[in-house]
C-alpha cells in the first residue's frame, strides 16, 4: 500500500512494486493518478506495466472501464479503445492534480 503523494513515481513503495511486477501479475490501484502526476507519466507507466512487463491493472475507482484484461480480449480494436480511454482518464487525472480545488493540488 502506497500512501505517499502522487507528485511523481519516486515513491518508495511504488518503486518496490515496479521492480517486482512480472508477466501475468494483476495489480489493483485505487485511481489512475497513482501512476503519476502528469498525463504523460500516467500513460507511460500504464503502457510499461501492461505492454512491456505483461501484467494487468485494475483501477478500482473505475473497474467497469479500467480493467485492461477486458481490452486484451478484443485484440487490435481493444488496444485502440484502451488507448482512447486511457488518454481521456489520464487527462482528467492530470486536471484534478493541477487545478485549484483538485485532490492533490498542494502536494
Amino acid at each position: 500500500m502506497d500512501k505517499a503523494s502522487r507528485k511523481d513515481i519516486d515513491r518508495p513503495q511504488y518503486q518496490v512494486l515496479r521492480v517486482t511486477i512480472k508477466e501475468g501479475d494483476l495489480i489493483y490501484m485505487d485511481d489512475l493518478d497513482r501512476l503519476g502526476r502528469s498525463y504523460e507519466d500516467v500513460i507511460d507507466e500504464w503502457k510499461y506495466i501492461i505492454r512491456k512487463l505483461g501484467a494487468d491493472i485494475v483501477i478500482t475507482s473505475n473497474a467497469e472501464l479500467f480493467d485492461n484484461r477486458k481490452f486484451k480480449s478484443m485484440d487490435d480494436i481493444g488496444k485502440l479503445l484502451e488507448d482512447q480511454f486511457l488518454s481521456m482518464l489520464a487527462y482528467v487525472a492530470e486536471q484534478e492534480q493541477t487545478t485549484p480545488g483538485g485532490r492533490d493540488h498542494n502536494s
